[in-house]
């Protein structure tokens, strides 16, 4: 063993992260750098990235922390990493996501290769078909709260290579540079905006939520899209049920779900009779509501179908 460079990480690995991060753009982080400027000296900043992650001495720069803005007036935080941390972050994720991908559940749709929100949204469709009654989930500031010693307890899980977990370790604990130029070392949380925090996310909730459905409600249908969730089931009493226990799984695993914006809805036809008030729910940009519709062979019938949002 090289001591110098105790781990072995072939260098195609970082050209081909190099190319996935250029070809997905972005803006400059906290350094200043832009893609352009990176490549300006590429051989030798990339040469860098594979030295120090090779030697195990590779340290994050700060992430840059951005607010932006919503349709409803809100802001969402995002975070910027450095072009090279997100060279660095992209050659993790494309060594890891072949492995970790093979556990994922076939109703988990986002950030996977050969998945996407329209997916999700046709599964969404023909599964209220099925089910007259569905939890709109909305797990309260997810990315910010996500439990790190959880997280590395599912990692260690899957035995990653010793610097693949010294880079995740690392990332988690990267320090955040806020607008208003204060620091912050964060104990919980994964950025937006980060190459690698989709699937971490993805890792959590697979064990936090989805076996976790598939252990103790195998024969409800569901759909998740990173942290967006609905899950459809057969009655009132069963919603409120699994709602439940649900909420006091997701308080054991550090989360919490909004107490408002997480709803059951009813779209049953007499819905406006049997359910809580809630006949609606928006999905991956999608309202969800009863409407007309036209069969193909000629007519109107009355269905459960989405259509664009009117919060776009």
């Amino acid at each position: 063993m090289n001591k110098a460079k105790p781990y072995l990480i072939d260098k195609t690995i970082i050209w081909r992260a190099w190319l996935a991060v250029k070809a997905n753009k972005g803006s400059a982080g906290v350094d200043g750098m832009t893609i352009e400027a990176f490549e300006h000296n590429l051989a030798r900043n990339l040469y860098k990235i594979w030295n120090r992650l090779s030697s195990g001495c590779y340290m994050p720069p700060p992430v840059k922390r951005v607010d932006i803005p919503k349709s409803d007036g809100k802001t969402r935080p995002l975070g910027i990493p450095t072009v090279s941390d997100r060279i660095a972050q992209m050659a993790v994720k494309m060594i890891l996501e072949p492995q970790w991908d093979l556990l994922f559940s076939d109703s988990s749709f986002g950030y996977r290769p050969g998945k996407s929100a329209h997916d999700a949204v046709a599964q969404a469709k023909v599964n209220c078909w099925k089910y007259e009654w569905v939890i709109d989930l909305d797990i309260k500031g997810f990315f910010d709260n996500l439990d790190h010693a959880l997280l590395l307890k599912a990692v260690d899980h899957l035995h990653p290579a010793p610097w693949v977990r010294l880079c995740i370790v690392r990332w988690l604990k990267a320090e955040i540079i806020f607008p208003d130029g204060h620091r912050h070392s964060p104990e919980k949380g994964t950025p937006q905006g980060g190459v690698i925090s989709p699937l971490l996310a993805n890792l959590f909730l697979h064990y936090t939520q989805d076996k976790w459905l598939e252990k103790h409600y195998p024969n409800n249908a569901w759909e998740r899209y990173a942290d967006d969730s609905i899950i459809h089931c057969r009655s009132r009493w069963e919603a409120r049920l699994l709602l439940s226990q649900l909420r006091e799984r997701m308080k054991d695993c550090g989360l919490e779900l909004h107490p408002e914006q997480t709803r059951i809805v009813n779209y049953h036809p007499l819905a406006r009779r049997k359910s809580d008030g809630h006949y609606s729910f928006d999905f991956l940009g999608f309202t969800f509501r009863r409407r007309a519709a036209r069969k193909i062979a000629g007519g109107l019938f009355t269905g459960f179908l989405p259509t664009i949002s009117n919060k776009q």
